[in-house]
Parts: C-alpha cells; structure tokens; sequence
C-alpha cells in the first residue's frame, strides 16, 4: 500500500553509508520517494515495525545478522512487501534461498543506480498495477 502524500516509501538497509545515502539521494532528487535508511538488521526490523514500507532494498551481509538470514527476518514483520536483495555475495545457493522467500530482484555489487530505480519503478508495478510511475 502506497502512503498517503502518493511518494513511494523505500526502506534501504546497508551498512555501506555511502550506498544507502546514493541510493536516498537518486531517489528523492526524483520528487516522488521518500527513503529512509537502516545500517544494521536489528535497524531495519525496528523501522519495519514502527513504519510502513512499499518497498525495501537490503543487502544480505550485516554486521548483526548472519549470511542471508536478514531476508527471513524482514519477511515476518514485512509478509508482501516486495523486496530488492543488493550483495556481493550472491551464489547460486544463496539465490535459490531468498527467491523461496519471495524477493522481487536479486542485483550484484557493485550495480548502476539507474538498474536499481528501474526495478524499484516495475516491482511497484507489479505490487500494484493501478499506480502510475
């Protein structure tokens, strides 16, 4: 569900600052995102049951939270919400696993800002069809 002032709401959970502040930046230099950013899991689960998010952006290695367990956390508190996976480490094990756990995208380190703001710009799509982008 989209929040009520229409801006698409993004949750990006990195513990690279640089990463979650280019990511927030590209988004709401475009007027219709408003990003906010979780540097740990712990972070992220906290703002997840505190907010509402459209969409979440997360990479899997975490200083708190071990190999890819992060996508099984924010699927109990985040049930269809869709998320975009951002990592360097992405095996096919690894892909196998989140994809079970329903993530939209899986996008390898480094990537193309652009790459990831078209996949945010289809998952909302595809969430929900009615929404014009």
């Amino acid at each position: 569900m989209v929040n009520a002032d229409k801006r698409v709401k993004i949750l990006i959970v990195d513990d690279e600052e640089l990463i979650c502040w280019s990511l927030k930046q590209s988004f709401e230099k475009t007027g219709g995102y408003a990003v906010n950013c979780a540097y740990t899991g712990d972070d992220a689960l906290q703002k997840l049951h505190e907010d509402r998010y459209d969409i979440i952006i997360t990479d899997l290695n975490l200083p708190d939270v071990k190999d890819h367990e992060i996508v099984r956390k924010i699927r109990n508190v985040a049930v269809s919400t869709p998320v975009i996976v951002i990592s360097a480490d992405l095996s096919e094990s690894v892909l196998n696993d989140i994809s079970r756990q329903g993530v939209v995208k899986c996008i390898d380190k480094p990537f193309e800002i652009d790459e990831i703001m078209d996949d945010v710009k289809a998952a909302m799509r595809f969430a929900n069809p009615a929404r014009e982008n």
